[in-house]
């Protein structure tokens, strides 16, 4: 069984930080060299990970998928169970290995790689309709 109300809000939180990260307007990633965006584009980045990650603990404990011994082994688990593909996945794992850094290396980001992460946030989007659709059944 689904816990709505918490799959609600934890929905709830990516789609504010996702529209708080779109009022920043970064367009490149030569916007990040200003330390305000930097540092409040990780800071949303990392936040929107954890409650994806949230998100998929949800839904794995509701389908009794098992125990993940990592962040990763949650979008394994939805895999096998064919409820995201193999593609998303992937995506999603990315995201947790940048998600890792961000929390465990943080002094060692660059622009850059924070750019690439907020471009691969998509993915995320693709989860959070999936997740809709599934609780809707």
């Amino acid at each position: 069984m689904y816990d709505i109300q918490r799959i609600g809000k934890i929905i709830g939180d990516i789609n504010r930080f996702q529209q708080d990260l779109r009022g920043l307007n970064i367009k490149t990633a030569k916007d990040l060299q200003d330390k305000k965006n930097f540092y409040s584009v990780s800071m949303l980045l990392f936040s929107i990970l954890n409650r994806c990650i949230n998100l998929g603990e949800e839904i794995v404990t509701a389908e009794n998928l098992g125990t993940p011994a990592t962040y990763r082994d949650i979008f394994v688990l939805l895999n096998r169970k064919k409820i995201i593909t193999l593609i998303l996945e992937q995506k999603l794992s990315s995201l947790m290995r940048l998600r890792n850094a961000l929390a465990h290396e943080y002094e060692d980001f660059t622009e850059k790689d924070v750019f690439d992460g907020l471009r691969s946030l998509s993915a995320v989007g693709e989860f959070v309709v999936i997740v809709k659709d599934l609780i809707k059944k």
